[in-house]
């Protein structure tokens, strides 16, 4: 049986996890808020948008160089080496200097079947 003072203790405790869990609550309300609120911001449903589009607008939106000629990009289709094909892809992108959102976009024509999934999702 706990003594009075670890009683105490545990009641503080537990307050003090409580007030924790109400804090990050609010917290997480407010991301969500924030997020439903970029979404009805965005402009999604621009034709020049695909959907499903895993990228954020930015990134989309993004322009390409100016006489940009993509390389020779090898395909992943989830049976070889996932680090592999993302050294060989970021060794490529490095070479040519590509910006972020560039590689961001070129990422999405190297993979298929169920590595398109995951990336889509």
């Amino acid at each position: 049986m706990a003594t009075i003072e670890e009683a105490e203790t545990m009641r503080t405790q537990i307050a003090l996890l409580l007030e924790q869990n109400e804090a990050l609550q609010a917290s997480v309300e407010t991301i969500q808020h924030k997020q439903n609120q970029e979404k009805k911001d965005s402009h999604h449903n621009e034709l020049s948008e695909p959907e499903p589009q895993p990228l954020s607008a930015d990134i989309w939106g993004a322009p390409v160089p100016e006489a940009f000629k993509s390389p020779l990009l090898s395909s992943f289709d989830s049976k070889g080496d996932p680090f592999e094909h993302i050294t060989s892809f970021n060794t490529r992108m490095a070479v040519i200097m590509a910006p972020d959102s560039l590689k961001c976009k070129l990422l999405a024509g190297t993979v298929s079947d169920t590595a398109m999934r995951w990336y889509m999702n």
